[in-house]
């Protein structure tokens, strides 16, 4: 049986905003590839701001701090209590992982493993030309003049300063 971390963990903050972030089985053009690619990059650009917090709007040097910042990261503002839409489809993606009667229960399940796996795991080495520091939903701009695009990766957008 798949379940999340505490809440008032980096983990478990961590991996609800991969799961929330990170296109997902249900979702066109989906595949698990691609899926720890962005989470990995996702969870690269977490560490890069909890390193240089400021620019970011943090008031620390923390990830739940990065995470729950203003502005940041829709509907995790009120962390550990966040937005119940978000929280629902988190508690759709476990239920789905843990029925084996659903057809769609191993690509869930996977999912779910590889957002506990990358949160949990190393940071990569940054492949930009800079520090990794913000993603978007593709095509949707940058966050600011001073980012550059570094790649897309599953519908999301990675920048760089």
């Amino acid at each position: 049986m798949i379940t999340l971390p505490e809440k008032d963990t980096d983990h478990g903050a961590e991996s609800r905003l991969l799961l929330a972030e990170c296109r997902g089985p249900s979702l066109a053009g989906y595949n698990l590839a691609d899926a720890r690619t962005c989470m990995q990059l996702m969870h690269l650009v977490l560490w890069n701001r909890v390193k240089d917090p400021g620019p970011f709007l943090a008031k620390a040097k923390t990830l739940v701090a990065v995470i729950t910042a203003k502005g940041q990261f829709r509907g995790f503002e009120p962390y550990p209590d966040f937005d119940p839409l978000i929280a629902n489809n988190i508690q759709q993606m476990i239920e789905i992982a843990n029925n084996q009667k659903d057809k769609r229960s191993g690509h869930f399940a996977d999912f779910l493993n590889t957002a506990l796996s990358v949160a949990a795991g190393p940071i990569m080495t940054d492949p930009s030309k800079g520090a990794l520091t913000a993603w978007r939903t593709a095509g949707s701009g940058s966050p600011g003049s001073h980012f550059k695009l570094h790649q897309t990766v599953l519908g999301t957008d990675f920048y760089f300063v």
